[in-house]
């Protein structure tokens, strides 16, 4: 969906709103991600995927229409500019907060299935002398008993 804009001005003034709201809506998540609210991403999803590709699609068509864009008030090139800096600012500070939660999830995960593993090992095994040589681990071999 893009923006239905009477001319270059108006566009440029709905993209900034538009810029802005997205970057509300990124900030909140990457506030509740450092919160550690794993469902962050979840909140007002329809609204920012709605935002992000109309945001995608007209930064898209400005790049097209570089002469349009500079017959417009510069004023609102500005406005836009400064936006548009600060939308990338709170990107990066969110893919910061996605990466840390990511490592942490990922250390949980990792940290659950070594202690798993370790309580979940196989039968004690005989060594050559006939005494037992400690736990092994389970293989994943299965044994079709009709075979």
């Amino acid at each position: 969906m893009t923006i239905a804009a009477h001319d270059m001005d108006d566009r440029l003034d709905q993209l900034i709103s538009l810029t802005k709201r997205l970057t509300t809506l990124m900030s909140d998540e990457t506030a509740a991600l450092k919160a550690r609210q794993l469902d962050a991403s979840s909140q007002d999803w329809d609204e920012k995927e709605r935002l992000a590709h109309t945001y995608r699609l007209e930064m898209t068509n400005l790049a097209r229409q570089p002469d349009e864009l500079v017959k417009s008030d510069a004023n609102l090139r500005k406005s836009l500019f400064e936006t548009v800096r600060r939308f990338q600012e709170v990107l990066a500070e969110h893919n910061k907060a996605l990466t840390a939660m990511r490592s942490v999830t990922e250390g949980l995960v990792e940290s659950i299935a070594r202690e798993v593993s370790q309580e979940t090992r196989g039968p004690q095994a005989y060594g050559s002398n006939g005494q037992t040589g400690g736990k092994t681990r389970a293989s994943g071999i299965a044994v079709n008993a009709k075979a």
